[in-house]
């Protein structure tokens, strides 16, 4: 009796509805065809957790480049992997369009990733932890190729909003930027800083990240105070960070947070759980 097959939509619907996240790669040994649209959509989203982790990464892709160029699409680095490591993976994972990097680099001379960092001509998405980058005391991020083609940056540094000597790090002068996220604080950002970013007529959305200590009507009365009152500013909880940006889409739900309030005129800073 020969044995029934349901189209490959709806086996591909059962499968993830029914698998969790974590077990996933297990249905890999179900059959060979249940493997060939599997392995694209378990390889598109990689978290590398730990030196032994991204090893174990490589060396299954590195053998396979065609495929890990044109797969793996998100990657997220955690500060336990080495930094050698990761700029080995980036060159063999060279189509990667949204990559979030924690590792800092303690070598003294030329940091390993930067020659991979700029090659990644497809990368339009950064969060980044600028000691991943800059290994000396000279940070001006407008010398970074890569940062003139990435349209959605999160700094993950507190101080990169801050006033330091005569110079700033430049992240005003990143045109290209649509979408910005930064740490805020009203004692120590730069009020220049903010009104540069904001007078720019691409930007989308610009996301401060307060402190869990100070509350949202406190950091608008600030910014109100300072002149900054604008629509595309969008003030989150940092001590939410981790839960906001890892569940998914996060760039999209600010996004529409400041098309909502285009849309209705509503008042800047103003959300719908205000009304």
């Amino acid at each position: 009796m020969p044995v029934l097959s349901l189209p490959v939509e709806i086996e591909q619907m059962i499968f993830l509805l029914c698998a969790e996240h974590e077990d996933r790669h297990t249905y890999l040994l179900v059959a060979r065809r249940v493997q060939l649209w599997l392995e694209p959509i378990l390889y598109r989203i990689v978290h590398l957790t730990t030196e032994k982790v991204a090893k174990k990464f490589l060396h299954s892709v590195k053998s396979h480049p065609k495929f890990a160029e044109t797969t793996v699409k998100v990657l997220f680095f955690r500060a336990t992997v080495e930094i050698e490591t990761a700029g080995t993976i980036l060159k063999v994972c060279n189509g990667i369009e949204d990559l979030t990097l924690r590792i800092p680099c303690h070598l003294i001379g030329k940091n390993p990733l930067l020659g991979p960092l700029d090659a990644l001509q497809q990368l339009h998405t950064l969060s980044v932890d600028l000691a991943s980058i800059f290994n000396n005391r000279v940070i001006y991020l407008p010398n970074i190729d890569v940062l003139h083609r990435v349209t959605h940056l999160h700094i993950s540094n507190a101080w990169a909003s801050w006033q330091g000597g005569s110079q700033t790090i430049g992240v005003e002068e990143l045109e290209q930027v649509t979408h910005l996220s930064i740490h805020f604080s009203t004692m120590r950002t730069d009020v220049s800083i903010l009104r540069g970013i904001l007078e720019r007529d691409n930007l989308t959305v610009m996301v401060l990240w307060r402190k869990a200590s100070m509350t949202e009507d406190q950091i608008r009365e600030w910014l109100r105070s300072h002149e900054l009152i604008d629509r595309r500013i969008v003030i989150l909880n940092s001590a939410d960070f981790f839960s906001t940006v890892q569940s998914g889409g996060f760039w999209k739900n600010v996004e529409s947070l400041v098309e909502w309030r285009r849309r209705t005129n509503a008042e800047a800073f103003e959300t719908p759980n205000d009304s």
